[in-house]
């Protein structure tokens, strides 16, 4: 299936190794970030929100045209393609057998399998959108609140 094939082809243009050094950088939250530092951090972090997102939009994108592409693969095994399988098993054709044979079918098993793939993407890329949404509102806190302040600090 060609479409398929456009579809993994759109996955695998999503670099998630650009999210890699911003999600590193979360861990310094706790760890070294100072107020002076913040700016930084948030800058890091909102332009990994807008990587993150762009990224989920295009994953999204892809799993709707699989689930588009999946239930037309389901329907071509359920009406073009179970028949011959039937006869060729001795098996009575009948709805409820036809229904049988469309999850053993290469292409629905391939759809399922690109399926599974970017609806794993969506999940993934929305948890690095929270992530980085969590990480700006902790620098935010750190660095433009009293309570992580020192009396010192701003002198």
């Amino acid at each position: 299936m060609n479409e398929l094939t456009n579809i993994n082809n759109r996955l695998s243009s999503i670099d998630i190794s650009k999210l890699v050094e911003y999600t590193r950088k979360i861990q310094d939250i706790g760890a070294g970030l100072n107020p002076a530092l913040a700016p930084m951090y948030l800058r890091d972090f909102i332009l990994a929100y807008d990587v993150a997102s762009t990224y989920l939009a295009s994953a999204i994108r892809a799993d709707m045209q699989a689930d588009s592409l999946l239930k037309q693969a389901e329907s071509i095994a359920f009406l073009d393609r179970a028949g011959d399988y039937l006869s060729e098993k001795g098996v009575r054709d009948s709805a409820e057998a036809r229904k049988q044979y469309v999850p053993i079918d290469p292409d629905v098993m391939s759809a399922k399998d690109m399926r599974a793939k970017t609806t794993a993407m969506v999940s993934l890329m929305k948890n690095k959108v929270h992530e980085y949404r969590f990480a700006m509102e902790a620098v935010k806190k750190i660095g433009y609140t009293s309570e992580y302040q020192s009396q010192y600090e701003g002198m």
